[in-house]
């Protein structure tokens, strides 16, 4: 965890003067209470997925919604790597009944504690509840308190083990398909459930009630997965033992130390209180969903629903919900992608087929494993990659850099085996496809987004090689490919898909803009390129009939690198509107987590972005965003930054270096900026400065003396707690 310098709310504010090198900023953040109005509220119990509760520790998670027509309520055990043939499957319910009809019920997800409580009415008595999924042991946590004359009582209902997307398309199926039924038993005073899953092994559901007195009761469930049936019931059975051994006050004060550590590592607060309070769900989904050494994420983290998508999705998917981490500060959660690609170098230099010798691929999904032989798609790996590279930037970790190269000149070779130079001169891509647009050909060469992550590839190979001083035989190969290449294919709209496809239907993905985001190698920054960056944003947004969320995102980012902030704000706020379900779990025919996370790192574009050679401060803020703060946001480089905007104005804005060198900067302030370090003008309100690592500076507008204070922006107390099942207030 990144330490953040912290000033209680009882301690008097300090002055300290801005020509001393050490002025600190002052936290005035009662993280509680201002997560507090975040939390997501019901004042009706949710009836499904998409309305649920949900908790989460990276690999074991639990959702809270009611069944048999609103008179039960269910905890879905969840867990992200319980698999059959690649594809994620179902585990079970925990299902509490109570004695009585259920009249209402109530309930709350707690960020700060990272837990749900509510209430049941019946017309016996009342139930009082609370669960929580342990950040560190893999159990799910359930306590209830009777009251009246209620008594409840518990029942399993395992998942079915078939092929879910058979399932889902309601098609036949096969012996194949399908696994032979969940087998009962007992470990000693431990109950539990084996599922069998061909081809071996299987997965448990272990629990044990204990009666608590006084109408109190705790429920401790585990979920075991292993390729044999022993392995699976102990880590099952052995999860629940070592539960029932720390017991409820242990386990909460542990589970809620970590999560008191993780919400401080990065701060914003913004006017729009309902986008705030989603940003905050989106956080606190990630780190429920991901963790180092635990699963990358799939499309679902580690929940279940209903799905034509139970695997990994690498023509977008994974890419999307692998941004909210970095600028918002929280790296240690990206590390499981860059950690799922490492374990699958073998299977990915597979994919690669003939040329698997010196490279590797992925095509469009996979399992675990990594697993899936490349096709014309061959857009997967090369961008996955960049996410692995993004990892490093805001890092600045040599061995991450270390790790990345190896795997990045493989996923780049694979592009080189299939050039061949054309008539014209120049080098083109023969084989090709754009995720998911229609109507083109199978191969199509020369798509943009090949293009553009060949160019990419080959800038990126020629840096990493300059910063871990390699002499790379392919260096020569690498300039030449960047010399030569075709030009991206544009016609009177703006980019195209292929060199024969243009943009010409509706289409939700934004393939052929990827060299403008998240790639930032063209951009309205270049001047010979703005107005084509302008034009095939509006072409491609002005069909909207087949926009999904992540098309909103996309959009929202773009307009904020254009630094049209109105326009980004808007393309958010439509997706919040029209997309965003009760519990931000965002579905297309089933889950898609990468919709609302990226949405929003779409949010900390707006505050802050650092593609290219500098830092940008509030580069893509509406002019009715007024006040807005932000503190230890992270740039590309390893700086944290921390700003402050009243009054329409950059108040002062601190830098921190990380990992030390140099630091450019735009920090958005109006007329001569003053700084705490020598501040050297580069032109166009950008400034230079030299940081040593750790060393940090103040800027602030000429003339003024600021309070380095961060505070939250006051809510808009109507949109606090606006999801739940009050979403939309």
């Amino acid at each position: 965890m990144n330490s953040i310098r912290f000033a209680a709310l009882a301690v008097p504010f300090v002055f300290f003067p801005l020509h001393q090198a050490d002025a600190l900023v002052v936290e005035k953040i009662d993280w509680k209470s201002f997560l507090a109005r975040h939390d997501m509220v019901w004042d009706r119990l949710p009836d499904r997925f998409e309305s649920a509760a949900f908790t989460g520790n990276g690999q074991l998670g639990s959702m809270v919604f009611t069944a048999d027509k609103g008179q039960s309520l269910k905890w879905q055990m969840g867990r992200s790597d319980v698999t059959f043939s690649t594809s994620r499957i179902p585990i079970g319910d925990l299902v509490l009944k109570p004695q009585g009809r259920i009249i209402s019920g109530e309930m709350r997800l707690d960020l700060w504690n990272a837990e749900v409580r509510g209430h049941i009415k019946t017309d016996k008595g009342e139930i009082e509840f609370r669960t929580f999924t342990h950040t560190d042991q893999m159990v799910n946590v359930f306590e209830t308190t009777d009251k009246g004359g209620e008594r409840a009582s518990w029942s399993w209902s395992p998942g079915l083990a078939s092929d879910p997307r058979k399932v889902h398309k309601k098609e036949p199926l096969t012996e194949r398909d399908t696994n032979a039924a969940p087998v009962s038993g007992a470990d000693g005073d431990i109950s539990f459930s084996f599922q069998p899953l061909k081809p071996g092994g299987g997965h448990t559901t272990a629990w044990k009630t204990v009666d608590a007195g006084k109408g109190r009761s705790v429920v401790y469930a585990a979920v075991g997965f292993a390729n044999q049936e022993a392995h699976s019931k102990a880590e099952a059975v052995n999860a629940v033992r070592k539960a029932l051994a720390s017991g409820v006050p242990s386990l909460v004060e542990s589970h809620r130390a970590w999560w008191h550590r993780f919400w401080p590592e990065g701060f914003l607060s913004v006017p729009d209180t309902r986008l705030e309070s989603f940003y905050y769900i989106q956080m606190y989904k990630m780190a429920s969903a991901t963790r180092p050494g635990r699963p990358a994420l799939d499309l679902m983290g580690p929940w279940f629903r209903s799905t034509p998508w139970p695997k990994i999705w690498w023509n977008l998917n994974i890419q999307l919900a692998y941004w909210p981490q970095l600028t918002g500060n929280r790296l240690e959660l990206g590390q499981s992608l860059c950690e799922l690609i490492d374990s699958g170098a073998d299977a990915l230099a597979k994919n690669a087929g003939a040329f698997q010798a010196d490279s590797a691929a992925i095509g469009r999904t996979s399992g675990y494993n990594c697993a899936g032989a490349v096709g014309d798609e061959l857009c997967n790996l090369p961008w996955a990659m960049h996410n692995y590279w993004l990892q490093y930037r805001y890092s600045m970790d040599d061995e991450l850099l270390r790790r990345l190269h190896p795997m990045l000149k493989r996923a780049t070779n694979h592009y080189l085996h299939l050039l061949q130079e054309g008539p014209d001169g120049k080098l083109h891509i023969t084989r090709g496809l754009s995720p998911e647009y229609e109507n083109q050909p199978k191969p199509n060469p020369d798509c943009n987004i090949d293009l553009a992550l060949l160019r990419w590839g080959c800038e990126t190979l020629l840096r990493s090689c300059k910063l871990l001083k390699l002499d790379d035989p392919l260096i020569p190969k690498w300039k030449d490919t960047l010399a030569r290449l075709t030009p991206y294919p544009q016609d009177a709209n703006g980019m195209m898909i292929s060199a024969a496809v243009p943009f010409a239907s509706s289409h939700r993905h934004y393939s052929h803009l990827l060299m403008i985001y998240p790639l930032y190698t063209m951009t309205p920054e270049q001047p010979e390129n703005r107005t084509l960056v302008v034009k095939s944003l509006k072409h491609w947004m002005g069909m909207p009939q087949k926009l999904a969320g992540y098309s909103y995102t996309g959009a929202a980012s773009i307009s904020s690198l254009l630094g049209e902030g109105d326009e980004a704000a808007r393309y958010l706020n439509r997706l919040l509107d029209s997309k965003i379900p009760p519990n931000t779990l965002y579905v297309e025919a089933g889950p898609c987590i990468e919709t609302p996370l990226s949405a929003a790192a779409s949010l900390n574009d707006m505050l802050l972005s650092s593609w290219g050679d500098r830092i940008r401060v509030f580069p893509g803020v509406p002019g009715t965003w007024q006040d807005i703060s932000f503190h230890n946001l992270r740039a590309e480089g390893a700086f944290l930054v921390s700003a402050v905007r009243k009054d329409g104005k950059t108040r002062w804005v601190r830098v921190k270096s990380l990992a030390g060198g140099p630091c450019r900067i735009r920090p958005g302030i109006v007329g001569t900026a003053h700084a705490t370090v020598p501040l050297k003008p580069a032109g166009d309100g950008v400034y230079d400065l030299d940081l040593p690592k750790d060393g940090e500076a103040f800027i602030y507008p000429e003339g003024t003396r600021p309070e380095c204070v961060i505070t939250p922006v006051a809510a808009d107390l109507a949109r606090c707690n606006c999801y739940g099942s009050r979403s939309g207030r």
